[in-house]
């Protein structure tokens, strides 16, 4: 052995040294080319050879190489597209950045009771992922549809901050009953009102559309659905995310009104040969007069809005978490006014065993209202607002001692209001709601592919609203000074037990049936009180005993039920045959003794025509899949007890005692019972060069039948109308969506996303009659003033017709109207009106429809860009055809002759030919007839809606995962001939009668923000 060992070691270095000295080390780091942070996991192999290794937590690997040449390694990850990289001289390695796969058609959609695959997808669904909804800063998660979804039109009817919009898929159904979708927020159904869930918590949206994907909610699923699911624990190494961002809102546009000179010469003109009443202004005097006092200047301002956002992200495959909490705080571009919302959320998935799992949502809210524009004058319209635009430009603000001007002078020359900035300061108009939310669900397999799931839920809802008018304002005078309390109590619960059968019979068999019961019940209690005359204004609302006279306390409670059963087969034939049946029956308390139960089918076939061996040689073609469905849904969208014979309370005094006792309040209807909308949807998805390319089309057409509809009464019962099922309406319309990816590099990326929807509408059927003025201005302030209905239906005309006269010009001269024959006590300067009749008298009779609410199509376009850390979103959207009524320019051209007007005023007729458009000073034919087309105005726009150009900071620390900041301009450029604050209005908020409608609207804003978001 002695001798053999020194011949042994030099043979063996000899050998391993060339070995050793062959060795190096390659390393380096994976990133996420979207988000660039870490993956872990990746699979890092010597091309040519089975030598590999997988990324650490932080995305590093460390691999051995040989001496020489520049080897290549491959990188594959699940859900990633494979990467080669050849290493370098020393063994570095340049980070790589994996991309997504483009598998959209493998991307899994959330439908009612489940999820389906977007491939197997038979009816008309849309989604919107958690990325579309961070691109921009909003504040109600509604608002993101704005755009964005094809079939969808989204107006917001009330720019103030907290203020709702509504919401049409595919057009209007329904007269006196709801439009707004269902809203199912992680399942619960009935979410309502949106103003209490954080945006930031949201991980996708879809919305249902046509019947075979609505059916399956039944009697609420006629308006489409509307499926919200929050962001759930990801299992992995926990993470904490955080989100900030601040900015600015200004208003868009004002109106240009008379100045302090223009309208001291106005009113000069309005009193000219008066006998009872000098002039108010000296010549002299209009001359030393200036701009005077910018009344809307005066209220409006610059206002803030910031949010934060904290997230806690993580889990075990046993337990996954989701904890955030937000604060969001909107300043109104009017003083006084604004909105606060602070939420905690929290989501655990908690798997038991194999077999159990459970599963809780939950978030709690609550949000604060400063309202400063409503009830002024002790009406349902006003406010700072409407005063600002009317108050006399002549009065300053405050006077030389610093007092507030109290009111509006000289008198009576001008109306009486009150002092705007007064009003806006000190009346006090708040509302406060405390909101949770609570989801709970247990799952378990009782054998392979059978589910069952038992959940309940609660939405318990605390609403008080708190109004407050100081006597020393003008508002108060006639009172003393008045506050109001009301208390708004609204809680649900929600049981729902189903049962789930998911099995992939063999290759070319798959089954999904969900069959499951469900009960909701509502509840609400409301109480009201008001007080005034108070002798101290002190503790405002505080104290209501304050008050001297002490107003009759209103209290009211209610229930309803809703009871269902409900089931829907998904049948897979040879992976390209798709078939679905639906099914669900509903009971409700809201219905009449005789039609509790309303039963509702659908049935949707789809064709996956990309895989028939047939197509395998159209290589551009990348899917395509033919669907049809037919269905119906309902719509029970109606106030509780509307079936039964009802009482109010009725009071009459008696000497000094006042007496208090029952009357009837409304004809029972033991038959009444759901809406009924029948629909069906022809489509096609297709998709070209590996989905770069997609697009989606729809054509539907729905009839709605059963209308819940009033119904005018002969006088001889006691009542003006019953509501009864009666009338019909139909909606028709095609719906397109083009995704594209423009360019898909490492150095640059493009995608543009595009979607385009028209409507068509029509009243088919009016029961008792074929049409009927109607209009929310029928019960407002205007009726006073003559004007009367705004609009009216008709058959074969769309809801939202505007009804009223046709302007013709301004009367010249006297013998124009003689030689006229003109029986309308009218003069020259006056407006002139088109005689429908040829009777010589404008009346009732010459009033047609002079223009539709309804547009005709509404479109949305993306487009997004990304150039190393850059990245820059820039969203447009627009609508097309529909009319808007401006009651402002109603009221500021002519209407009440003793308030402030616009600019256009200026140049009003003062004899034969100087206008044929404005009115002279004084006249009120205007007013006196009703609705004119010359305030009726085209309402179309385009929309530069959002820019975002945001940037992602390179790695530089191995805690900071990751790190971006992002600026934000929102309603950058609005191209548009509407002369209003904005097109997009509708002052009577939901009302379907009175579509489009602008009176004291909330001045829309732009708004400019700067964030930061950060990843630990």
């Amino acid at each position: 052995m002695q001798k053999i060992l020194p011949i042994l070691v030099p043979l063996a270095l000899a050998v391993t040294l060339p070995a050793y000295a062959q060795t190096r080390q390659a390393t380096g780091q994976v990133l996420n080319a979207t988000d660039r942070t870490p993956l872990p996991g990746v699979s890092v192999v010597l091309k040519g050879t089975t030598t590999g290794t997988a990324t650490d937590p932080d995305g590093r690997f460390s691999l051995p190489l040989p001496a020489d040449g520049n080897p290549v390694l491959i990188f594959s990850f699940v859900g990633f597209e494979p990467y080669e990289v050849k290493v370098g001289d020393n063994g570095t390695v340049p980070t790589v950045q994996l991309r997504e796969k483009t598998t959209e058609l493998n991307d899994v959609v959330v439908v009612g009771y489940g999820s389906q695959r977007k491939r197997d997808i038979t009816g008309s669904v849309a989604s919107i992922s958690a990325e579309q909804v961070a691109e921009t800063p909003i504040a109600r998660a509604d608002q993101i549809l704005q755009g964005r979804v094809s079939g969808v039109q989204v107006t917001q009817t009330n720019s103030e901050p907290g203020g709702n919009v509504s919401i049409r898929i595919r057009g209007t159904n329904s007269i006196n009953t709801g439009n707004e979708p269902l809203f199912v927020v992680d399942g619960f159904p009935g979410a309502g009102d949106l103003n209490s869930i954080n945006p930031s918590d949201i991980e996708s949206i879809e919305v249902l559309k046509d019947a075979s994907a609505t059916a399956i909610y039944g009697s609420r699923g006629a308006n489409g659905v509307v499926l919200i699911t929050t962001k759930k624990g990801k299992v992995g190494k926990g993470t904490i995310n955080f989100e900030a961002y601040t900015g600015v809102q200004i208003v868009r546009h004002k109106y240009e009104l008379m100045n302090a000179r223009e309208f001291a010469q106005y009113l000069n003109d309005v009193n000219a040969g008066s006998t009872t009443l000098p002039q108010p202004y000296t010549q002299e005097q209009i001359d030393a007069l200036g701009e005077g006092t910018d009344w809307q200047d005066a209220i409006l301002r610059p206002a803030r809005l910031s949010n934060y956002q904290l997230g806690f992200n993580g889990g075990t495959e046993e337990t996954r978490y989701n904890l955030s909490f937000n604060l969001f705080d909107q300043e109104g571009i009017i003083l006084n006014s604004g909105f606060k919302r602070g939420t905690v959320r929290l989501n655990l998935d908690k798997k038991i065993s194999q077999k159990l799992s459970f599963n809780f949502s939950s978030q709690v809210a609550g949000t604060f209202e400063k309202r400063a524009f409503v009830n002024s004058q002790g009406g349902s319209f006003g406010g700072a607002l409407l005063d600002a635009l009317r108050f006399s430009p002549i009065n300053p603000v405050r006077d030389e001692n610093g007092n507030f001007t109290y009111s509006n002078t000289p008198l009576p020359y001008v109306e009486d209001v009150g002092n705007p900035v007064a009003f806006a300061e000190k009346v006090k108009d708040h509302r406060t709601t405390a909101r949770g939310l609570f989801n709970v669900a247990a799952n378990y397999e009782l054998l392979p592919g059978l589910t069952l799931r038992v959940s309940g839920g609660l939405d318990y809802n605390n609403q008080q609203t708190d109004v407050f008018r100081p006597s020393d304002v003008f508002l108060g005078r006639l009172t003393g000074g008045s506050a109001n309390r009301t208390q708004q109590n609204r809680y649900s619960w929600l049981n729902e037990n189903t049962l789930t059968y998911d099995r992939k019979i063999n290759n070319n068999n798959a089954l999904n049936v969900v069959v499951g019961i469900s009960e909701q019940q509502f509840y609400g209690n409301d109480f009201n009180s008001s007080v005034n005359n108070f002798f101290t204004n002190t503790l405002g609302s505080d104290n209501l005993a304050l008050g001297a006279n002490i107003q009759t306390p209103n209290s009211g409670k209610y229930t309803n039920t809703l009871a269902s059963y409900f089931g829907r087969v998904n049948y897979r034939l040879f992976e390209k045959y798709l078939f679905t049946v639906t099914m669900r029956a509903d009971g409700s308390s809201r219905f009449g003794a005789n039609n509790k139960w309303g039963y509702f089918p659908s049935a949707a076939f789809a064709y996956r025509l990309i895989d028939e061996p047939f197509m395998k040689d159209l290589t551009y073609l990348s899917d395509l899949k033919l669907r049809v469905g037919y269905g119906v849904t309902g719509n029970q969208e109606i106030n509780n007890y509307q079936s039964l014979a009802r009482y109010d309370v009725g009071s009459y005094a008696a000497g000094t005692t006042r007496l208090v006792g029952l009357v009837p309040a409304n004809i029972g209807n033991p038959d009444l019972r759901w809406e009924s909308t029948a629909a069906s949807n022809a489509g096609i998805d297709v998709a070209f060069l590996e989905n770069r390319i997609s697009i989606t089309a729809d054509a539907y057409y729905k009839k709605t039948t059963d209308l819940l509809l009033r119904v005018a009464t002969p006088r001889t019962t006691g009542y003006g109308d019953i509501l009864l099922n009666a009338g019909s309406v139909e909606n028709k319309g095609f719906e397109f969506a083009l995704n594209t990816t423009n360019f898909d590099t490492e150095a640059f990326g493009w995608k543009t996303n595009l979607n385009f929807s028209l409507n068509r509408n029509k009243v088919l059927d009016l029961y008792s009659v074929t049409e009927l003025p109607v209009g929310a201005s029928s019960s407002s302030l205007f009726v006073g003033a003559g004007l009367g209905n705004t609009s009216i239906l008709r058959e074969g005309e769309p809801i939202g017709s505007f009804y009223g006269y046709e302007f013709d010009g301004i009367w010249q001269t006297q013998e124009e109207i003689t030689a006229s024959g003109t029986k309308t006590a009218v003069r020259p300067g006056d407006p002139r009106y088109k005689d429908q009749n040829g009777d010589g008298s404008i009346t009732a009779a010459d009033r047609v429809i002079i223009g539709r609410a309804q547009p005709k199509f509404i479109y949305g376009v993306t487009n997004g860009f990304s150039m190393g850390g850059f990245n820059l979103s820039i969203f447009i959207q627009g609508v097309q055809g529909q009319d808007v009524l401006n009651l402002n320019r109603y009221e500021l051209e002519s209407g009440i002759t003793t308030t402030n007007k616009l600019k256009t005023v200026v140049d009003r007729w003062t004899g034969p030919g100087t206008s044929n458009t404005i009115p002279r000073a004084g006249s009120t034919i205007r007013r006196s007839t009703g609705i004119v087309s010359d305030v009726l105005e085209d309402g179309s726009f385009v929309r530069l809606k959002t820019v975002t150009l945001g940037y992602t900071l390179p790695k530089f620390s191995k805690v900071l995962k990751q790190a971006s900041v992002y600026v934000t301009a929102q309603n950058l450029v609005t191209i548009t001939n509407y002369t209003g604050y904005d097109p997009e209005v509708n002052s009577f908020g939901r009302d379907n009668l009175s579509l489009n409608t602008d009176y004291n609207a909330f001045p829309s804003t732009r708004s400019f923000t700067a964030g930061v978001k950060i990843g630990f």
